[in-house]
């Protein structure tokens, strides 16, 4: 969960994630980087990204 890395990301992204609308499987966030100082913030994001259900 987010909330069990938040303080090692940036305010940036957090404040992304905060604004991002739930919906029943989660919420969807979108980043559109202009630079590289964001990437491990990424990269954190999708190791804890949930796996979706396939049945």
């Amino acid at each position: 969960m987010l909330e069990n890395i938040r303080d090692t990301l940036s305010d940036t992204v957090c404040k992304h994630y905060d604004e991002a609308k739930t919906y029943h499987d989660g919420k969807w966030v979108m980043f559109e980087p202009t630079d590289t100082t964001e990437f491990s913030d990424y990269i954190k994001l999708l190791a804890i990204k949930r796996k979706p259900n396939r049945k």
